[in-house]
């Protein structure tokens, strides 16, 4: 079986349109034969199926990110290794984009996780519908949502607003981070050298 790399699926033709993949690489992987058989998603009844085509390009979205941050980090070690890893631009600002990337690659894999296992939530035991709560009513969990919303928005507001005054304010002079005689030999800790508090009146160091 061919492992695809692009494909639009027919759910309801229990088909893919315009596939592409390497031959015989999904039988090796998952049967570790080139020649292995692996049963087909069209093999479930229609009503086991979960929706493939959002859990097929979820999965791609996940493998393709991660095989994109290997790739980077490879080219991070070889700029380190010829000393120009500070020096060229086009890395650094590329670094830059990849901050956002593992998030959107925890949210593919997590939307994989969730969408896949559909409609079960025990696989053979318990479906979505079987595990609700039957006293829970539509403003309960919207109350919740919108609960679970809220302390994400200021968790996530605290932690860009602190993440930018980090950033702007550098790191420390080296004078600055000269260490006791009995601490010169042990490691810093993370962040040790970006001092920075969350009001500019409560910092020592940069006043």
């Amino acid at each position: 079986m061919p492992l695809l790399l692009f494909a639009i699926p027919d759910q309801e033709a229990q088909t893919n349109h315009f596939s592409f993949g390497v031959p015989n690489l999904a039988s090796l992987i998952l049967t570790h034969s080139v020649d292995g058989e692996i049963p087909g998603i069209s093999e479930a009844p229609p009503e086991e199926q979960p929706p493939v085509f959002i859990v097929f390009w979820a999965f791609r979205v996940m493998v393709g990110i991660g095989l994109l941050m290997i790739a980077v980090s490879l080219t991070g070690l070889i700029l380190r290794r010829k000393g120009r890893i500070y020096t060229q631009r086009l890395f650094l600002k590329t670094m830059t984009r990849m901050i956002a990337v593992p998030f959107v690659a925890v949210l593919a894999g997590w939307v994989v996780t969730e969408s896949g296992r559909a409609p079960w939530l025990v696989y053979g035991m318990m479906t979505h519908e079987e595990g609700l709560t039957p006293s829970l009513t539509g403003p309960m969990a919207l109350f919740t949502l919108l609960g679970y919303i809220l302390v994400y928005a200021v968790v996530f507001y605290v932690g860009i607003y602190y993440l930018t005054r980090v950033v702007r304010n550098g790191m420390l002079p080296e004078e600055k981070r000269e260490t006791e005689a009995d601490n010169s030999r042990r490691p810093m800790r993370p962040m040790s050298g970006a001092e920075t508090s969350f009001d500019d009146d409560l910092d020592p160091v940069r006043n």
